[in-house]
């Protein structure tokens, strides 16, 4: 028997919450959602400096644009004589963080920026 068919015997790789721990694994992507979570809807300027140490404003802005696909991030284009963009936490990424801080009621700390 090959490893991926006994993989799948034994089930592994077939954990739901496997696709979205990697994802959250992901550096920054943590820091970006509890920044959001912590200060409510911010510009992007804001959020990179809501953010512990330096991050690039390419990997932000990438970030940023996986958890918009992912749908836990909304991104918002106000018009008007000087053109910004604002994001924040849909309701989805509002149902992790609070998934999150249930699980520090039960003695699993999640660190926090």
């Amino acid at each position: 028997m090959d490893d991926e068919a006994e993989d799948q015997k034994i089930g592994l790789g077939h954990c739901p919450a496997e696709h979205f721990l990697k994802f959250m694994a992901q550096e920054w992507m943590g820091h970006i959602m509890a920044a959001l979570a912590r200060n409510g809807t911010l510009r992007f300027g804001q959020l990179r400096r809501a953010l512990p140490g330096a991050i690039s404003a390419r990997v932000l802005s990438a970030r940023l644009k996986e958890l918009e696909a992912a749908g836990y991030v909304t991104r918002r284009e106000i018009e008007g004589r000087v053109r910004h963009v604002e994001y924040a936490l849909t309701a989805r990424g509002e149902a992790v963080d609070a998934a999150l801080t249930r699980n520090e009621a039960f003695g699993v700390p999640v660190v926090r920026a």
